[in-house]
């Protein structure tokens, strides 16, 4: 089945900037934890080496409540959207799923992303490792992959 493109990504972007704009921001006093919106660097890495593959760019949203929205300079997939929960300290975890599209817009299936988080002392920054899981349309794992982050909160 083929599916248009730019009318399922404009449809998911739209989604994705209604539910990060629509949702009031947290109050400062509130921002202690990873709830809020982050400028984050992404780089993809050879998961037995950690040598660098290529990097990008997103803005991850952490919603009071356990939930959050991402949205990358990726074009070949969707917005992401996802769960997240404060393990202890300044640790924390979150999953998000998107979907993947070939180079002509037709879909090639869904990635799932666990991220493990550290948050810096002040608050402002993090770092976080990240292990993908990339599926076909039917939903069979195809392949894994490793990233490594960091992110700095947006005031």
């Amino acid at each position: 089945m083929k599916t248009k493109f730019p009318k399922i990504i404009s449809g998911m972007a739209l989604a994705t900037v209604l539910a990060l704009t629509i949702m009031p921001a947290l109050p400062a006093e509130k921002q202690q934890g990873i709830e809020g919106v982050w400028d984050v660097r992404i780089t993809v890495v050879q998961c037995d080496t950690r040598a660098a593959i290529f990097t990008g760019r997103a803005i991850l949203r952490y919603i009071d409540g356990g939930s959050f929205a991402e949205i990358s300079d990726n074009f070949l997939h969707s917005a992401g959207l996802g769960t997240w929960r404060h393990l202890r300290g300044r640790n924390y975890s979150a999953v998000d799923r998107f979907f993947v599209f070939n180079a002509n817009g037709t879909f090639a299936g869904t990635q799932e992303t666990t991220r493990d988080i550290e948050l810096s002392r002040n608050t402002d920054e993090y770092t976080a490792t990240a292990t993908s899981e990339f599926f076909d349309p039917a939903d069979h794992l195809i392949r894994s992959g490793c990233a490594t982050s960091t992110a700095t909160r947006l005031e």
